[in-house]
């Protein structure tokens, strides 16, 4: 159904969007990181102790100087690897910029990360691999397999680890997670505790979505379609009512690589 070249360029566009609307966020966040902000280069220290980790290549008290340099690489990698008409060389230069800058970020700033972080950074190391390698090599689409893995073994352990929570399976999960301060939504949570079956359809729904997943790289075309949909609806509505719309991108990026080896395993 895709090529490698076309999967390819699609996955790069779509997690491209994703790192340069969370690298506009970090950025205007990184006042924060100034002297007189909340991660200041004593918070940062004391942080990194709480991490057992070795402070030697933490960005001293001009931190926020070098933080704000690096966060505008990754907006303009982000948007080269979204425009087209490049060669695949300059695509995997993007990519690796953009890796090397997130494990320089991952041990500067050691609060807020989620999946969307994890899963980024294996499509990233995915589409380096497939982009430095020449179309002529039997290995090219390895990059591609390997995004596809990440993501169905991502969405089955989610279920897994979903349907093994008693509140989940009760249906009471949603309403706990909607009440929350950091990831609640007043009108969402209102409405669950009226209609409390809406809740426990929609968390089995997701449970099943997540669970089954995996079969999308062996089912009917029409099959595949209604899982990925059902997918991306998942993350659009954990974008909108929850919040962690870097999700979105980052999932939906690995769907062409998901597409890519369904055709090569059911044929095109």
């Amino acid at each position: 159904m895709l090529t490698i070249e076309s999967a390819a360029r699609i996955t790069a566009v779509i997690v491209g969007i994703g790192i340069l609307q969370g690298s506009l966020q970090l950025l205007v966040s990184l006042r924060e990181f100034n002297a007189s902000g909340l991660f200041d280069w004593n918070s940062r220290q004391i942080l990194a102790r709480s991490h057992g980790a070795s402070r030697g290549w933490m960005v001293g008290h001009s931190g926020s100087v070098w933080l704000r340099i690096v966060v505008i690489a990754r907006i303009v990698c982000s948007v080269a690897l979204i425009a087209p008409f490049q060669s695949n060389l300059l695509y995997a230069s993007y990519a690796v910029i953009i890796l090397l800058s997130s494990l320089f970020l991952a041990y500067q700033i050691r609060y807020g990360k989620d999946g969307s972080n994890q899963i980024s950074f294996i499509i990233l190391a995915g589409l380096a691999f497939t982009f430095l390698l020449p179309t002529s090599s039997p290995f090219q689409a390895v990059g591609l397999y390997f995004i596809a893995a990440q993501a169905l073994f991502s969405y089955f352990a989610a279920g897994i680890s979903k349907i093994s929570n008693a509140q989940w399976r009760e249906g009471s999960a949603l309403q706990s997670i909607l009440n929350t301060a950091t990831y609640g939504h007043s009108t969402a949570a209102a409405l669950l505790r009226r209609r409390p079956w809406v809740g426990g359809f929609v968390g089995w729904t997701v449970i099943v979505v997540e669970i089954i997943f995996p079969v999308a790289l062996v089912a009917p075309p029409g099959v595949l379609v209604a899982l990925l949909f059902a997918g991306a609806m998942l993350h659009l509505g954990t974008a909108v009512l929850i919040g962690l719309d870097t999700f979105f991108w980052a999932f939906t990026a690995t769907f062409p690589a998901i597409i890519f080896a369904h055709g090569v395993l059911v044929g095109r």
